[in-house]
């Protein structure tokens, strides 16, 4: 009664899973019942694939002593190999139903009665779902297998050579269970390298090195909190990103014993400065089980420097008199946004300008504690000018132009400002900053809006 109850789960366990995981995705196949020995037969493999698509691989184990050859593919690519009929598509065929046919040729020795069963695999959400594909039960005899035009007692004897032929056979078949053995030896070893290439985004690298391994395979790749892989080269694989985890999936794998993959890495703007790791695995299979190898666990640290933006609201005289001027207050009120930087290896923006004397004005564009690339400004807004430096107060200015006129510097602001909004006018009295106001009445100048 027990065993009559587990097996109703099983059998349960299993319908379940088909429902839920395959659908109506049905693969049925059309065996000859019987064939004659030397003589081709054709094999046909029907599959209604639902909504299935990208790759896919039909795959059938063969005993020892028959060939097979190709009919239909349906855009496949046809291998017959070790005794394994295999169907791979990089894409299914865009028909909902299709069929795919091969013929199958008993050698001249084969006799006997043979199973055929295999399975259907297809990727859906990024992982390997495999539907079985029903056994089919065939037999192959002679041709002199003709009882009426024989008399009873050689039949006899062809019968009795018939039943002498099996031991034969069985020394034929165990030929393909010492290579099996020997394909068994596998051997994968994976490296990875991490490459930052800027700022915030990095170059992934994996080296495979394997041996005796083929069809399918996948990388899994735990990525760090707060960073987002996007594929780059996966050598034919299907590349996928979701929940931190980076996979790459083939259902054949490259045929090389040594074959490289790149994926892209960029850190989300919130990411902070530290030291992050990412470790993984590649999977594949190992006759039929699926086998893992853990690849090595990569460190690597963020370390990109701020820019900050200043807004200053700068203050307008109403009337050009000196009184109105005095009554101003010198503090000039400054609203300071962050951004963050592209930090790399090119040259940084340190032209400080030649000393100067009497009153000059620049236009700002920018302030941070960290000098930035030369080619900041023009990449980030597309700034063509030449961009100076300027400490002042614990932080690094970057300022545009050198006029004696405030309205030169108001209109060369107005023209930048189409790049960066928040650029202002600030002044400088033989290098030393002083603010506008205090500058328009040094050189007794008139304040433009």
């Amino acid at each position: 009664m027990i065993k009559q109850l587990i097996l109703l789960i099983q059998v349960l366990g299993l319908f379940f899973y088909q429902l839920m995981f395959t659908g109506d995705l049905t693969v049925t196949q059309k065996v000859p019942d019987s064939i004659i020995q030397g003589k081709e037969a054709v094999v046909e493999i029907t599959i209604n694939k639902g909504d299935i698509s990208g790759f896919a691989k039909v795959q059938q184990i063969f005993p020892a002593g028959f060939t097979v050859e190709p009919i239909e593919t349906k855009g496949a690519t046809f291998s017959f190999k070790d005794n394994k009929l295999k169907f791979i598509w990089m894409a299914l065929p865009v028909e909902e139903e299709f069929t795919i046919s091969y013929k199958i040729i008993p050698n001249e020795n084969t006799t006997g009665n043979f199973s055929l069963g295999g399975k259907f695999s297809f990727i859906s959400e990024s992982e390997r779902k495999n539907v079985e594909i029903t056994v089919a039960n065939f037999n192959v005899s002679s041709e002199p297998l003709i009882t009426e035009e024989i008399p009873e007692e050689p039949v006899v004897e062809e019968i009795a050579e018939i039943i002498e032929e099996p031991p034969v056979e069985e020394v034929i078949e165990e030929e393909p269970v010492v290579e099996e053995n020997i394909l068994k030896i596998a051997s994968i070893n994976c490296n990875r390298t991490i490459e930052n290439i800027e700022g915030r985004k990095y170059k992934v690298t994996i080296e495979i090195n394997k041996q005796g391994i083929e069809g399918f395979a996948k990388i899994t790749e735990d990525i760090p909190e707060g960073f987002t892989a996007s594929e780059n080269d996966s050598k034919g694989g299907v590349f996928s990103f979701k929940e931190n985890t980076a996979k790459i999936l083939w259902m054949a794998i490259p045929s090389g014993d040594t074959y490289t993959i790149v994926y892209n890495l960029e850190a989300n703007s919130t990411t902070e400065n530290g030291d992050y790791n990412i470790k993984g695995d590649y999977s594949y299979l190992d006759n039929d089980i699926t086998s893992k190898y853990t690849i090595d666990g990569s460190g690597f640290d963020l370390n990109v420097a701020e820019l900050v933006v200043e807004e200053v609201v700068e203050e307008e005289p109403e009337e050009e008199t000196i009184a109105v001027v005095e009554a101003v207050e010198e503090p000039v009120v400054e609203e300071v946004v962050e951004e963050p930087v592209v930090a790399d290896n090119l040259n940084e923006v340190t032209s400080t300008p030649n000393p100067e004397h009497g009153v000059t004005y620049k236009v700002q564009v920018g302030a941070g504690h960290k000098t930035v690339p030369a080619t900041y400004f023009n990449t980030k807004f597309n700034l063509k000018d030449n961009v100076s430096t300027m400490n002042h107060e614990g932080w690094i200015k970057y300022l545009v132009g050198s006029f004696n006129e405030y309205k030169s510097a108001r209109d060369k602001r107005n023209k930048v400002r189409n790049n960066v909004k928040t650029a202002f006018v600030t002044a400088y009295n033989s290098g030393t900053r002083i603010t506008v106001q205090e500058a328009l009445m040094i050189s007794n100048q008139k304040w433009y809006k």
